[in-house]
């Protein structure tokens, strides 16, 4: 019974940790993050032309 109490507590330590230092993130890193190029399609290996 002990392993999930630790897991869980382990789990929500690093989630926590996530969402703090997410909610503490300065004003230009956010504005960085922001343009961020993370809906560009980039084509996958078999899509590409070899010549």
């Amino acid at each position: 019974m002990i392993f999930p109490v630790v897991a869980f507590v382990t789990a929500a330590c690093v989630y926590g940790s996530f969402a703090y230092f997410g909610i503490r993130m300065k004003r230009s890193q956010v504005d960085r993050l922001a343009n961020l190029p993370f809906n560009e399609e980039i084509p996958t290996r078999h899509e590409t032309v070899l010549k």
